[in-house]
């Protein structure tokens, strides 16, 4: 009975030291596993402040660069191209009345500048008129800032007064037409063909210039050329400046 007793005091505590045993491998491997997974966690954390600490110490220098900005760093035009491009021919500027126009007759009386005839058979076909007629060719009603001298085709037309030629062109709704500026108005002859003068021309009074053909925007009307003045950029009546009438 004893030996039986010892014998199971003796399994008693064997199993007591397994258990412990057993128990203490789990403790174990479990304080491992946590520090394992601590250990994950810091690494992780500290690869992402890094990322974050590079992130905001970079300094921004400025936009990226497109084609535009790259192409305001290209090298500034040579000094001879410059210049090319400011060699461009001086032009004649259309006059334009000034911000406070004279009156007709004020503007008429202004213009010290006798005209003659622009052709050698004179015909009034249409005087200038401010107030707005009707243009049967166009089907409109406006003011006819000029005056219409009837002619032939093929007829000689004269400069109506000294002056320089400034301007030769085809005008789809005038025709041919030849600009000429004096030293107090700027005539403008419609309807020519044939110029005899060309831009920049030095002409006289009673210079033969073109001889006429007619005018487009008119034709409906009989064969005529256009003479329109302006002074002060403004039309006036070429008529009144011609000196006497036959």
């Amino acid at each position: 009975m004893e030996l039986y007793n010892a014998k199971k005091r003796k399994r008693s505590t064997k199993e007591r030291v397994g258990f412990y045993t057993a128990l203490s491998i789990c403790l174990a491997a479990v304080g491992m596993a946590a520090y394992s997974t601590y250990t994950n966690l810091s690494s992780d954390y500290s690869a992402a402040d890094t990322a974050s600490t590079v992130a905001v110490n970079n300094v921004v220098t400025g936009v990226a660069e497109t084609d535009d900005t790259k192409a305001s760093k290209a090298e500034p035009a040579s000094e001879t191209e410059e210049t090319e491009s400011k060699a461009t021919e001086t032009r004649y500027v259309e006059e334009t009345a000034p911000s406070e126009t004279k009156s007709a007759l004020e503007t008429m009386l202004s213009v010290d500048t006798n005209l003659i005839y622009p052709l050698d058979n004179v015909k009034i076909l249409k005087p200038y008129n401010e107030d707005t007629e009707y243009n049967q060719t166009l089907n409109v009603w406006e003011a006819h800032t000029g005056v219409d001298f009837a002619c032939k085709e093929g007829d000689s037309v004269y400069a109506m007064a000294d002056g320089e030629v400034v301007k030769v062109y085809d005008d789809d709704f005038m025709g041919k037409t030849l600009i000429v500026k004096s030293a107090t108005c700027t005539i403008y002859y419609n309807g020519l063909k044939d110029f005899t003068v060309n831009k920049g021309d030095k002409v006289e009074q009673g210079d033969t210039i073109a001889t006429a053909e007619n005018v487009p925007a008119e034709y409906m009307d009989d064969n005529h050329i256009h003479i329109a003045v302006k002074a002060g950029g403004q039309y006036i009546d070429p008529l009144e400046l011609i000196a006497s009438e036959e």
